[in-house]
This record gives structure tokens, sequence and C-alpha cells, in this order.
């Protein structure tokens, strides 16, 4: 019995088996950890999801950027994007089933045995753990609960773009959940640049990676987080493992035995027929 750990996938799917037949993944006795974007921008976000939600117990999924999006979207709050890859989901006769469970995953998953985490995009350096899982259950609340499209409406936005206790509502939840779901730099207060897309080379002055800041509450644990295809697997930063590899660009899809750190991979452009 294995533990494996995978990177954006983001409707990838013949991708995604090839990597589990590489790996031999038993989904009998094997558990995944999926970090979030398991749909949109690739061929076959259906099929993803329709795979993900039948390995049932076998799986651990956190939600991303995407993810949330598709949700928007399929709730009326917010239109397709014109790259967007989720009609197949939104005309399916099993949407209402796909789309209540997609809503019913968490943001963030601590698994206390390991010391391991496993979010989508990051952690701001003044939350420890037991912080972060707290938040992140406020917004798992709103979300799985009766007015979860106000949620969805109130989601989009780049303010607040730092922590500070005394946010409440809807601004408050919004920051949470950019945190989560779409950080990739961040200063040592916690204050976010969101427009930043690029490599840790290009980033504006002042600010940082996330999981860079020496004053990070969550130094002592093992973090394993996507949402960054620019770093191309590579964190240079102990105990943290980025694992969005651009599969959806083209490149490769990638994946993490968390017994052992052995990766295991995939190259994904002669697999996508749509980009």
């Amino acid at each position: 019995m294995a533990t494996y750990a995978i990177g954006d996938i983001q409707g990838c799917f013949q991708p995604l088996i090839c990597l589990l037949d590489t790996a031999k993944f038993d989904a009998s006795s094997d558990h995944l950890w999926v970090a979030g974007d398991l749909v949109n921008r690739g061929p076959d976000s259906l099929q993803t999801l329709r795979f993900l939600k039948g390995l049932g117990q076998q799986a651990t999924i956190v939600l991303g950027n995407h993810d949330l999006h598709l949700l928007a979207i399929a709730n009326g709050i917010r239109k397709p994007h014109p790259k967007d890859s989720i009609n197949a989901i939104l005309a399916a006769h099993d949407r209402e089933d796909l789309l209540k469970w997609l809503r019913k995953q968490p943001l963030l998953h601590f698994d206390t045995e390991r010391n391991s985490i496993l979010v989508h995009a990051g952690l701001p350096p003044q939350w420890d753990i037991q912080k972060a899982l707290a938040l992140a259950g406020e917004v798992e609340r709103a979300l799985r609960g009766p007015d979860y499209k106000e949620f969805l409406y109130h989601m989009y936005g780049n303010q607040p773009d730092c922590w500070d206790e005394s946010l409440t509502g809807w601004p408050r939840l919004r920051l949470i959940t950019n945190y989560l779901t779409r950080m990739r730099l961040c200063d040592e207060q916690g204050k976010l640049e969101l427009n930043h897309h690029q490599g840790i080379e290009n980033a504006p002055n002042g600010f940082s990676p996330w999981f860079a800041h020496n004053n990070r509450k969550t130094r002592n644990h093992e973090i394993l987080f996507g949402h960054w295809a620019a770093l191309e697997g590579e964190s240079n930063v102990d105990h943290v493992f980025a694992l969005d590899t651009g599969c959806v660009w083209g490149r490769k899809l990638t994946m993490m035995r968390l017994d052992d750190h052995q990766i295991f991979s995939c190259n994904c452009e002669s697999m996508l027929t749509t980009r």
C-alpha cells in the first residue's frame, strides 16, 4: 500500500492514466493525493472528474482555482473563458452529482502521521497548520452550505490582499481562498502579489515565493502543492515539493510517492489533442 501525490491534472486524462500505470498504482490498495485543478484547459475534464470521484476513499483531493471556477460557471455566476474546456461537464447527465461531490472537497489536507500538508497554491507565512486548517474550514463550510452560490459570487477579486484577524464576511473568505488556491508570491507580512505567473527569478521587488520566507510557521512540515507550473517542479526549499510541471502546456504530469519521495512523470504533449 503506497500513497502518491500528483500535481495539476487540468483535464489531462490520458497523461493521468499513463502516470498511474507507470507507477503501478493499485486503486484497490494505494492512495492518491491530488493538489487541485482537476479540470479545465485540458481535453478530458469530464473523464478526469468521473475517474477521481470513482476512486472514493482511495483519493484525497484539495480544490484549486480552476475547480472553483467550474463551480461558479455551473451556477451561472461567471461566464466561461474562451480557453475553458468544461462544456462536457456542464452537459453531462451526471453533472449535478459531480458538482456536488466537488463542492464537498476540502481546500487543505493535513496528514498528522506523515506531518504532510497538501494544498493547491500555498500558505502565508503567518499561519501555522492549526490556523490554516481552521481558516480553510470556514471556506469549506461556506462552499458546502445552503448559501454556497453567494460564496461563489463573492470569491472573485484581489482585495483584501493581506491577512488581518479583524477581517469578516466575504472579504475574509475571499482572502483565505486566494491564499490557498491562487497565491504564488507574498511579502514577509503575507501581502499577496497575484499578477505574477512566471518563475522565481522575475519576482517583483519586495515579494518572494510564499515558501521561501524565513518567518514561515509551517517550516517544520512537509508541503506538497501545485498551481505554479513555471517552477518546473523545483522549489529549492527543503520539505517543499512543487508538483505542477505544466502538463496542460504540453510538458509533464508529475507524481511523487510519499513513502520514499520517488518521482514519476509522463510527457504530455503527444497525449493532448487540445490545449
